[in-house]
């Protein structure tokens, strides 16, 4: 016997790409504090100077993360800077400290990287802003999807590296198989 749905599954995804349908338009962005959320911020303007792999910016943004992390009660499982993107794996203590977070950290970010301030402000053009969309952000539910998400950051800061997609999965899954193997007893 086949067990009917009454209620509809909430969605799990929202923001970047998925802003330009109306799927992705439908409902507001969902917000978990039980499971992690996986976070994307993403600029084509960080390029050259404004690269968030350049050491001053890098160190700047790691800065800014355990600043408003600690100030917000947002754990940060795992970040990723792949130079023009930045990937998280996030816990949020409440619901209504994510909007003061994402606020705060991107802003920071922004005018870290390009140097502009109050006093000293870097003006875009209307079309032109420094983040290409708002961040997406994907619940991620259940133990083996927290792994996958943890695995995929880890992959994606290897690419930050320099590593192409399979050199960086294939070094990934060879320093797993090493740790697993110095852990198990002889």
């Amino acid at each position: 016997m086949k067990q009917y749905k009454f209620l509809k599954d909430s969605p799990k995804a929202y923001g970047g790409d998925l802003l330009k349908t109306r799927k992705g338009r439908a409902e507001g962005r969902p917000l978990d504090t039980k499971n992690t959320i996986h976070l994307i911020l993403r600029s084509t303007k960080a390029v050259r100077e404004w690269s968030f792999w350049k050491p001053v910016n890098k160190n700047k943004i790691k800065q800014i993360v355990s600043k408003f992390s600690k100030k917000y009660g947002v754990r940060i499982y795992s970040m990723a800077n792949v130079g023009n993107h930045l990937h998280f794996q996030i816990k949020l203590s409440n619901r209504f400290t994510y909007d003061p977070f994402i606020r705060a950290i991107t802003s920071a970010i922004a005018m870290a990287v390009t140097g502009a301030s109050k006093i000293n402000k870097f003006k875009f053009e209307p079309k032109d802003r420094f983040w290409d969309q708002r961040p997406f952000t994907r619940v991620v539910k259940g133990y083996k999807a927290f792994l996958n998400l943890r695995d995929y950051i880890e992959i994606n800061r290897l690419e930050g590296f320099g590593f192409q997609k399979p050199q960086a999965r294939f070094f990934y899954g060879w320093n797993q198989l090493k740790e697993v193997e110095a852990t198990s007893p002889p």
